[in-house]
Formats: structure tokens, sequence, C-alpha cells
């Protein structure tokens, strides 16, 4: 099989607004050597016509049209097309420097890195649309070069990053789980048989740890190329009880590798416990808003049964003694186990109200 250098892989559904924006920024590309792989997961708002058009003017790209299967299924159908050394992932409502595959590939090599990571940077094109006080487009933005007037997340360091080290900077979310910002060498994904779960959120986390853990060579680049579009989504519509399943199921694949791997797990449990911990907040703390927007309590039951097993398994003496864990972390998950945050929430969320009104 030919191979190339990066496969970029594209996942699509229902973004003809946002599309071409991210095509453009993607067939040019400076590296020469790629292929560009964009999956249609029956979009139903005009992509299909969209990327037919492209296929006209850029026959050489690979595009796959598939029933609506979900985001990690059509990552998956990428994953089996991709043929590059490394495989590159751009979601369709974003776009990229246009140098971003080049310089990332020549670090990778130069560096002989099996992932190389970047920074991103937090685009709202509403807000800078605003701010032009002008009707520009997002491709002339890209054109423009304006990326000094975003705000830039990342390690924000450049340099090899030990596997163990960068293992506890994923579980302490200082290396956050998108597969976007980074190059991974496709030989991780097929040696370690490493494939997306079938979630509704949070995908990217056990991908995330399994393609660290299976790395030999990690390396920073410390530079923003890549634009991580701002989308208002609400927590009412997106979050439930399928979606807390999914950020525990996350956190069990984590798990299950640690105590198969017991060397690395004795490294790494007290930062898991951590993960797990502040996933647990975070399944409380989204549950209690959506509960307090909408006055629903209709699956408290499939709730506490989704989290309870877990919050029983957490020991009080194990969260004071844990220094990987900060002062606020200790107080939530002590509110957690004791059944208390469920009553404290909605009297927090109806002060904050009263303060922003």
């Amino acid at each position: 099989m030919n191979t190339v250098d990066v496969s970029i892989i594209i996942p699509v559904y229902n973004v003809a607004e946002y599309l071409a924006t991210c095509l453009e920024s993607v067939i040019k590309q400076t590296i020469k050597s790629k292929e560009i792989i964009i999956i249609n997961d029956g979009s139903t708002d005009g992509c299909y016509e969209i990327l037919a058009e492209y296929k006209k003017e850029f026959p050489e790209l690979i595009i796959i049209n598939q029933e609506n299967r979900g985001i990690s299924e059509t990552r998956n159908a990428g994953l089996r097309a991709a043929t590059g050394e490394y495989i590159a992932f751009v979601d369709s409502d974003d776009f990229v420097e246009l140098n971003m595959f080049e310089k990332m590939y020549l670090v990778a090599k130069r560096e002989n890195a099996d992932v190389v990571i970047g920074d991103y940077i937090l685009y709202n094109d509403i807000t800078d649309k605003e701010n032009l006080n002008e009707d520009i487009s997002d491709k002339e933005i890209i054109d423009r070069c304006i990326s000094d007037k975003y705000e830039i997340e990342g390690i924000d360091k450049e340099g090899h990053i030990d596997k163990i080290e960068a293992l506890k900077m994923f579980l302490l979310n200082d290396i956050k789980a998108y597969v976007w910002n980074k190059i991974h060498k496709r030989e991780i994904f097929t040696e370690k048989k490493i494939m997306f779960p079938n979630f509704k959120v949070c995908e990217d986390t056990p991908v995330g740890f399994l393609l660290l853990a299976g790395s030999n060579k990690i390396y920073s680049m410390g530079e923003p190329l890549y634009y991580y579009r701002q989308r208002e989504t609400s927590l009412t519509k997106t979050f439930s009880i399928k979606s807390m399943e999914d950020m525990l199921e996350g956190c069990y694949i984590m798990r299950d590798y640690l105590e198969k791997n017991p060397l690395l797990d004795e490294k790494l449990k007290d930062y898991y416990r951590v993960y797990l911990i502040k996933t647990l907040w975070a399944i409380h703390n989204k549950y209690f808003l959506k509960y307090c927007q909408t006055g629903q309590r209709s699956n408290y039951t499939e709730f506490r049964k989704i989290v309870s097993k877990q919050v029983k398994g957490i020991k009080i003496s194990e969260l004071i003694g844990n220094k990987k864990l900060t002062l606020k972390d200790k107080v939530n998950a002590l509110l957690i186990k004791t059944g208390s945050y469920g009553l404290i929430f909605p009297i927090l969320y109806k002060l904050r109200n009263q303060k922003a009104n």
C-alpha cells in the first residue's frame, strides 16, 4: 500500500454554514504528501451538495457518504480508509492554519515523535465579526491571519514530554483529550487496535489516553495552529443519561488499562482518582444545572443509579489524603459523597442568577 505523510480525517454532519471554510483551510495545506478523507455522516442541510461541488474541483478528495452513525463511527470510518504515516483530525466547523500539518509533520520527523501536540485558538466568529464592525467572511479572516485577537489554549511549552508525565498531565486535564490539535502515528491505532467508542460525548477521552499510553516519544510544539470554533450549545439539549454513562465509561476504559499495567497503575492511580472525582463532579454539575434550568427531575432515579456505585467507592480518607486534589476538588467531592451537592447547587444557581440580573 502506498502511504502519504499525513491522512487528514474530517467528519461532517450538518455544518453547511462552516464547511467551506474548513475545507479551504485543509485543501490549501502546504504539506504536499497528504490525503484528505471526508466522511459525510448523513447530513441533511446541504453538506452533501457542498462536498459534491468540491469533489468536482478537487477530485483527489476522498469522500465517504454514509447513513448517520454518530461522531465515533464517522471517525472510525476515516481511520479504516487512512493510509498516512500520521493521522490528523479536523472538525468540520473548525479551520486550521495553512501550514499546520507541514509544520507538525516536520517536527514529528525531526524529533522521531509518535505524537505531536499543538496549541489551539478559541475562535468566536460572531464576537470577532462584531469587533471588526464589518461583514467579513471566515475565508477572509483566515487570509488576514488575525490569530493574535483570540485566546490561546494548550500546553504552552516546546519540547519532549516523558510519557508518564504526559499521562499525568492528561489526567489532570493539562493535556486536553482533543484529537484535533495533535498528529499521531497511524501504527499506534493499528497495532494497539484503538478505535473510537460509541459514545455520545467525550469519545476523545479514552482514545486520547490510550494513544499517549501507546506512544514512545511525545513532543509539544507550543504553537497555536488550530482554530477551535466556539459555538453555543445548551446543556439542557445535549446532556442526557447516555452522556453520563459515556463519561463514566471513558473513566472505566482508562482504569482497566491501568489495572492491566501494574507498574503504570502504581505511578498514575492517584491521578486517575483525581480524574474520576472531577468527572463525577462534572456529571453532578450538569445534571443539577439541567434540573435548575428545566425544573424536570424525571431522570433522577437513573442519575443516582449511574453515579452511586462510584460515589460509594470514594473513601473520605482518600479524598483528604490525595495531594493531587485541590481544596475545591475535595470540597466538591465531599459534597457529592455526603449527598449535599443536590441541596446546595440549586441555592447557588439561584444566587448566581440574581447577581447576574
